[in-house]
């Protein structure tokens, strides 16, 4: 009599250590939820703290503030409705901390409080919690507060501590300086703490609003007017944005600590590279495209399309350089379009998905002049990721993508 075949389950390999057992057809990944909450905070981490050594205390005020009210509201909500997916609280300490990247250091208590509760509630409670909601919760957060408080939100003027008050001084204690070029030749004025500055976006509105306030980028054309300046030259170095040093939200100035915080993502496997270079690609191509409005000679406006090229192809990649760092599009690339629930699965679906993510946001910094136009543009395609998702599936092993468009082949 021979002996029995082995049996199948007794023949397949024991799980790996820290592996839950189950059968087929279930896939598990050894990063859980919490973990993958908690490695985004420690790669938010780095903007934050870049954005408290520019900001000082005022900056660690408000993230405290947003953070701990997140958590406060999420669990309060639970204890009244116990919806399972609102029992962590890894998640609400994640949408804290982005929502305190995107708020300025200067806002009164209330502002990341009302700010907290309503991404808490309008942005993931009322869709059922974690992994159900459409719109980013703490873009839902900044949004309202901009619409409810919109001259808290966006003054003309906004804080930068001075080089020799770093981290321990008030932004809030601010006076302007004469002659301003760069941030590190000027230390903090007589009886305060920080410098008052224009954003530089506020500074480049110029070349898109009605009225041109510059003649030129970088040259003025002959016959101009010679109270109109040139663009390029009334912004601060270059290095001044990649550093940080200039106003902003908390956590949207530093693009070298955001940087670094996506490559951190991307070696831990939680960010695809195509989502945010979509973003920043297509919004560069907007910037590069779209036409600005310059003074010429006379009352006569000059619109002037592909900037790119208008004074030359370095003033225009200067250009679009400048429209890229001055605003909050690499925190909204790196770590608020990329949030696993509001975005879509596919590599190619991120791809449409950061398109057009840069493209409305870029679109309506240059046309509209709004306060956070890429956490708009990252809203507004949020409410496509389902109809991506639909469009845009995984392909089905044999067949072709998009096979339900193709022709059906007539048999000769």
């Amino acid at each position: 009599m021979t002996d029995a075949a082995p049996s199948p389950v007794a023949a397949r390999p024991a799980a790996p250590p820290g592996w839950p057992r189950r059968e087929a057809p279930f896939l598990h990944s050894l990063e859980a939820a919490r973990t993958i909450y908690i490695v985004t905070q420690l790669a938010a981490a780095g903007p934050l703290i870049a954005g408290l050594v520019v900001f000082g205390w005022r900056a660690a005020a408000v993230a405290v503030l947003a953070i701990a009210s997140c958590a406060a509201v999420e669990n309060a909500y639970y204890r009244c409705a116990r919806t399972p997916a609102m029992l962590g609280r890894s998640h609400a300490y994640l949408t804290g901390l982005l929502l305190a990247l995107t708020l300025p250091p200067f806002v009164p208590w209330y502002v990341p409080v009302v700010a907290a509760a309503l991404a808490i509630l309008i942005g993931k409670a009322i869709f059922g919690g974690v992994g159900h909601f459409l719109w980013q919760p703490a873009l839902v957060g900044r949004l309202a507060v901009a619409v409810m408080f919109p001259t808290t939100m966006n003054p003309a003027i906004w804080p930068v501590l001075a080089p020799n008050r770093l981290l321990v001084g008030d932004v809030r204690l601010a006076r302007a300086v004469e002659d301003y070029r760069q941030w590190s030749a000027h230390p903090a004025p007589r009886g305060a703490d920080a410098i008052s500055l224009v954003r530089p976006a506020t500074v480049l509105g110029g070349l898109t609003s009605k009225e041109p306030a510059f003649s030129g980028l970088a040259f003025k054309p002959e016959g101009a007017p010679r109270n109109k300046g040139l663009a390029l030259l009334q912004m601060p170095p270059m290095t001044d944005l990649l550093v940080g040093v200039t106003p902003g939200g908390i956590g949207e100035t530093c693009a070298g600590a955001i940087v670094l915080g996506a490559v951190y993502l991307a070696y831990r496997g939680l960010l695809k590279w195509q989502l945010p270079v979509s973003i920043v690609f297509s919004a560069a191509a907007v910037a590069a495209v779209a036409p600005v409005r310059l003074a010429g000679a006379g009352a006569e406006v000059r619109t002037v399309w592909l900037p790119l090229i208008a004074e030359g192809t370095d003033v225009g990649l200067t250009y679009v350089c400048y429209q890229l760092f001055s605003s909050e599009l690499l925190l909204a690339a790196v770590f608020l379009a990329t949030e696993m629930t509001s975005r879509p699965v596919t590599a190619g679906g991120q791809v449409i998905f950061g398109v057009g993510c840069g493209a409305v946001g870029m679109g309506l910094k240059l046309t509209l002049a709004v306060p956070i136009p890429f956490y708009m543009g990252v809203l507004a395609m949020n409410s496509f990721t389902p109809a991506i998702d639909a469009i845009w599936r995984p392909r089905v092993l044999g067949q072709q993508r998009f096979a339900f468009a193709r022709r059906p082949r007539v048999a000769k």
